[in-house]
């Protein structure tokens, strides 16, 4: 009976067990099934033992980078999920590293999200996040797109530390273009100046594919009719009119296609968004050769950012008639026209001598020195920045004219 008794005791506790053993599995297989993974870049063994929700900060905390080794900067996607979009893999930026290596989470001192690469809904955070780290928000496009697109800037408060823009007041500054980078990267000398004046063929060249896409969009075809209406002949290219131009690997146009072109219509997608000048003004005139004509951008916002005197801005004038007249006179009056390259005439140009300049004519205006790169900004923070609103800080701080879509 004892022996039986025993044999009872021991079986029931067999199962006991057993069944603790198959629920065990049971939830570790459910929990397995749950852990996030990042994407196709699952995290390390050694990550997924530190992984932690990413705390909401609410206050500044210290930040020093280790000098023992490169920061590193982890993109956390391709744009638009499209590697000819993207900075190729593990290209440095200064002495800071790079890399779209989503394991690496933890080693990364910032972690840039390109606004494709992340959403709203993808909140609150359920991967890694050490509180030192800098998540930096990126985008080169201006609002009205943005939310066509269907970008959503509610919902990430607290979440980003920093801006990576087209604006001047960014926390790191992504600019199309910067007057001592166009000033170094062009050819420069009266004989240069005599020469790409009298190669100058013809007036006027647009090149264009986003035709109704956005409110600003609409309002520069309904100008550009109107300046055709008033007597502006000019060519035509891109989808707008069925003439596509193929773009270099840096998305710019080639420059021998605006060349012999005297003016370039440098017209945005958007009005008065704050500082967004894009590569119409920059590569497509300014280092092709072809004096820009300049819509939608402020005035002042130009002035801060550009040689001098080196573009004709469309509000200058009271109609598109006026303009076009303009523009004529031009064409007929070289020593006028060339007036637009004083910039590229003086071989010893320099960005610090221009901006002398640019104070000296405008000395109420806020002009803009050489930005630093984001590497350079890294290695000399020493806190974290919180944006309580990103909505705020990169939309609502625009004019409403370009807030229109």
């Amino acid at each position: 009976m004892v022996r039986k008794v025993m044999i009872r005791k021991a079986f029931v506790a067999a199962f006991k067990y057993s069944a603790l053993a198959v629920l065990a599995v049971f939830l570790w297989s459910a929990s397995r099934t749950q852990t996030n993974t990042l994407n196709e870049h699952a995290l390390s063994k050694k990550a997924q033992a530190r992984y932690q929700p990413a705390p909401i900060p609410v206050k500044y905390t210290s930040k020093k980078i280790d000098p023992r080794k490169p920061p590193l900067i982890l993109y956390w996607g391709y744009p638009w999920h499209d590697k000819s979009s993207g900075a190729p893999d593990g290209e440095k930026i200064g002495i800071c590293e790079t890399t779209y290596d989503r394991s690496r989470i933890i080693e990364a001192d910032a972690i840039a999200f390109h606004y494709t690469t992340i959403r709203a809904e993808d909140l609150p955070w359920k991967y890694y996040r050490n509180p030192n780290q800098l998540f930096v928000w990126w985008s080169a496009e201006g609002p009205s797109v943005l939310r066509l697109d269907g970008i959503k800037l509610e919902g990430y408060d607290g979440f980003f530390n920093w801006t990576w823009t087209y604006r001047r007041d960014a926390d790191v500054a992504r600019n199309y273009g910067y007057r001592g980078h166009v000033i170094n990267s062009v050819a420069k000398g009266k004989k240069v100046v005599d020469e790409l004046v009298a190669a100058k063929t013809d007036l006027a060249v647009w090149i264009v594919s986003g035709c109704h896409y956005t409110h600003g969009a609409r309002m520069r075809m309904k100008y550009v009719k109107e300046l055709r209406e008033a007597g502006l002949k000019f060519t035509g290219y891109g989808k707008c009119f069925d003439r596509p131009v193929p773009r270099t690997k840096d998305f710019t146009y080639p420059h021998d296609t605006i060349k012999n072109y005297k003016f370039y219509l440098a017209f945005e997608n958007a009005l008065h968004c704050t500082d967004y000048i894009t590569e119409k003004f920059w590569d497509n005139a300014l280092r092709s050769g072809a004096v820009p004509i300049v819509w939608g951008p402020k005035k002042e916002d130009i002035l801060r950012v550009a040689p001098l005197d080196s573009f004709i801005f469309v509000e200058d004038f009271k109609s598109p008639k006026d303009l076009v007249e303009y523009l004529f006179y031009l064409d007929k009056n070289d020593a006028e026209y060339r007036k637009f390259f004083s910039w590229r005439e003086d071989e010893s140009m320099t960005d610090e001598k221009m901006i002398k300049l640019t104070k000296t004519k405008y000395p109420n205006l806020d002009v803009q020195m050489s930005m630093k790169t984001f590497c350079d900004k890294l290695l000399e923070n020493n806190h974290t920045k919180i944006i309580s609103s990103l909505k705020k800080e990169f939309r609502d701080s625009n004019p409403s004219e370009c807030l229109m879509s």
